[in-house]
């Protein structure tokens, strides 16, 4: 086997570097994950004494990412499961029959059992680091490093491999440039032009294509692995096309199903429900909000009552679109709501999984976006949707501190009317992230069917 029909022409430098700390980054579809993966297993079937230790944050993360990976290099290598080497999950290795060197899979949570399992026969010659930015600090990184470097006295291979976070103050692109400076240091950039186009097939090059069209700063970070940077406003509102009211019957389109997803409030929190229609188009409109907001407002409604004008909202809709629902989402956080909506109609709606972060949920509505396929029927109701959307901002300092979170304060409507939403029959007189914490609830539910990779 050429080893230069297996990895793409921009590794071809650095496939066989030992450098001790090799830092691998760049933007989706580079195929630095599969390189490397190869890279480990001809450096296990060529040197004697050779043996690896692979990492994620998270131990739950690795059979279906890295040691699938390993296992498939293994493959493209031309070796046979149970001739050249035997591979476990409890615990997870793969071990290679002609000289014994074993690779090891560890999660950041257990790694220090993992320790204890090695065979002190043989030497770990590689660390790699998969995705490290699901890694908190570089001290975490630097203990590890530390404790695999003992005995060796020739050679030894730390490699790191991410995809770059678009904020330039975070701790990863920092401590990047400062490994740059190192002279036992290897840092790659690459990106998908550089891998022969039928590696990567039609359709994501189609993908790409389309975010660049839609929002070129958004490919140039998922897609060139650029550092973007973050400003203070956090969606592009120029990605969302308002239109009109009869807009769907005018052009002959029909609404396919409907989701529903809700931001549960409190006593000064707002309640927002979004009603999403898939069209016959291909594109998804947000047609109608329901909203409601407790603040400064001396009789609050209750549970009960938010369940009430929720229900009522959804049937509004199913009968006004004439069709059926098929996904309701809501903030996993609002028991309360959750269990009364159950109690009162048995609707159960789907607690979201948040993931690791708040700016995990933005960056996977923000990749929906640069799709272009979202639009908002310019209606009254929906227009919190609009001023919540435009002014949506990183809190002030936390981008500079490397842990963005999005400004969660009430502001009052100032020189404007207050809101009026026909569906809660009250007034607003505040607004803040109700709505958009909503539409993340929502694409973050159904990303399978958005087409976005989690």
């Amino acid at each position: 086997m050429k080893l230069s029909s297996q990895i793409a022409p921009a590794f071809i430098h650095t496939f066989k570097s030992h450098k001790t700390h090799q830092i691998y980054k760049g933007g989706r579809g580079s195929t630095k994950t599969s390189m490397i993966s190869l890279k480990i297993v001809y450096n296990c079937l060529t040197e004697d004494n050779c043996s690896v230790v692979v990492l994620r944050k998270h131990q739950n993360q690795l059979r279906k990412s890295v040691y699938k990976e390993i296992k498939r290099a293994c493959s493209r290598m031309g070796l046979t499961e149970g001739i050249h080497y035997v591979s476990t999950v409890s615990p997870m290795e793969i071990k290679f029959l002609q000289n014994g060197n074993t690779i090891y899979f560890a999660g950041g949570d257990d790694f220090e059992t993992v320790k204890g399992t090695i065979d002190e026969n043989k030497l770990i010659k590689i660390v790699w680091f998969e995705e490290l930015t699901g890694w908190d600090n570089s001290e975490d990184i630097d203990q590890i490093v530390a404790t695999f470097t003992r005995g060796n006295n020739d050679w030894f291979m730390a490699l790191y491999s991410y995809n770059p976070p678009k904020n330039k103050f975070s701790w990863i692109n920092k401590w990047c440039e400062s490994m740059r400076q190192r002279d036992d240091c290897l840092v790659s950039e690459t990106d998908y032009r550089t891998v022969p186009i039928e590696w990567l097939g039609k359709l994501f090059i189609d993908e790409a294509e389309r975010m660049k069209k839609f929002d070129n700063k958004r490919y140039r970070w998922i897609y060139l692995g650029e550092v973007i940077g973050m400003e203070g406003m956090i969606y592009n509102p120029e990605l969302i096309q308002y239109v009109s009211e009869d807009y769907i019957s005018k052009n002959n389109l029909r609404i396919l199903y409907l989701d529903f997803s809700v931001d549960g409030g409190h006593q000064t929190s707002a309640t927002s429900c979004g009603c999403y229609g898939l069209a016959s188009d291909g594109c998804w409109y947000r047609l109608d909000t329901y909203y409601y907001s407790p603040n400064e407002k001396p009789k609050k409604k209750a549970p009960s009552e938010l369940s009430r004008d929720i229900f009522n909202f959804e049937i509004a809709m199913i009968k006004k679109w004439k069709v059926g629902e098929d996904r309701e989402t809501i903030d996993s956080a609002e028991g309360a709501l959750r269990n009364q909506l159950y109690t009162d109609y048995g609707k159960k709606f789907n607690p979201v999984n948040k993931g690791k972060s708040k700016e995990e949920l933005i960056d996977f509505s923000q990749e929906f976006l640069a799709k272009g396929k979202f639009r908002v029927l310019d209606n009254s109701n929906n227009k919190i949707f609009k001023k919540e959307n435009e002014n949506y901002m990183w809190k002030e300092g936390t981008v500079e501190k490397g842990k963005p979170e999005p400004d969660k304060t009430e502001k009052e409507f100032i020189g404007e009317e207050p809101y009026y939403n026909s569906w809660s029959n009250d007034y607003s007189y505040y607004y803040a992230d109700h709505t958009q914490d909503e539409f993340q609830y929502w694409v973050k539910d159904n990303l399978s069917k958005l087409g976005i990779k989690e």
